[in-house]
């Protein structure tokens, strides 16, 4: 979770909101600015900034700049043609809508793809490859596309169990061993019941395969690897989730392609076999949806 949303979520006193506020309107201008000259320009003190930053999850304020600096940066060298929160207007008609929610969509894949790195993704097909089974946890709309992952998954021949978190966590960890592998999805990494059972299984030692956002978040401390989401949406104040629900579904295919590319002339001969023998009835007029 970036440190723009963060704040969000976490009660603030008066002078810790003094300061907070006067960092995200001044953005990258504090670069140079100690803790002494932001105190003296809100009228507040170094103490409530360092109270401030620990509150935030850091050790300190310089700590807390560094990690702010950097998504300043992250920030304005992306979706500069759009809002991900609001990406269409009252005003807009209908034509504008469509052409704006597709620029959203076009933007948020590319985003997507420049912060996927090659170790990370090369760790998460390696843990993968190796478990014995595969696990998925998620709520809402992330568990609708990780779904979507397991169906394309089973078209190959390989299960992934999903966990829904509806009260089946209280199951979960009595059949996940520590040659099986989970993958996490949840944009914010705060939902207790995943951070819980994200915490059991990595004392148990399954792989955990965690896609979140960028920042810090409890999620994140019990992942073997982290790929990242598309980090622009608030949590609550937005037209929908249109960018974050993007950004996982490219993670999750790309995850499906680089695992089919492994034994490629394998899992596309299942893939085909299996599709054949599930939708025997499915047949087209068009010619070229035909089969050969």
């Amino acid at each position: 979770m970036l440190i723009e949303q963060k704040v969000e979520s976490v009660k603030l006193s008066d002078a810790q909101q003094s300061v907070i506020d006067y960092i995200l309107k001044e953005r990258g201008n504090i670069k140079d600015q100690t803790i002494k000259e932001i105190a003296k320009v809100t009228y507040t003190s170094t103490g409530t900034i360092i109270r401030l930053a620990k509150k935030l999850g850091y050790h300190g304020f310089e700590d807390f700049k560094e990690d702010f600096l950097k998504e300043v940066h992250y920030m304005d060298t992306h979706f500069q043609n759009i809002d991900p929160n609001y990406p269409f207007t009252s005003q807009d008609n209908m034509q504008k809508i469509s052409s704006k929610v597709t620029a959203l969509a076009q933007e948020t894949l590319s985003d997507t793809l420049s912060l996927i790195e090659h170790d990370s993704l090369q760790k998460a097909i390696r843990l993968l490859r190796n478990a014995k089974h595969i696990h998925l946890a998620a709520i809402s709309y992330s568990l609708l596309l990780g779904q979507m992952f397991q169906l394309d998954m089973m078209r190959i021949g390989i299960p992934v169990h999903i966990c829904s978190i509806q009260g089946e966590e209280l199951f979960v960890p009595a059949i996940i061993g520590k040659d099986d592998c989970m993958i996490f999805i949840s944009y914010s990494g705060e939902i207790d019941q995943l951070c819980e059972l994200a915490k059991i299984l990595k004392n148990k030692g399954t792989s955990i395969i965690v896609i979140s956002s960028l920042g810090d978040n409890r999620l994140k401390t019990y992942a073997d690897v982290v790929l990242h989401i598309s980090t622009r949406e608030k949590l609550y104040s937005k037209i929908g989730g249109f960018s974050n629900e993007y950004s996982i579904k490219l993670i999750l295919d790309i995850l499906y392609s680089q695992y089919f590319a492994l034994d490629y002339e394998t899992h596309l001969k299942k893939r085909i076999d299996i599709s054949q023998k599930a939708e025997v009835t499915r047949v087209s007029s068009i010619d070229i949806l035909k089969e050969k």
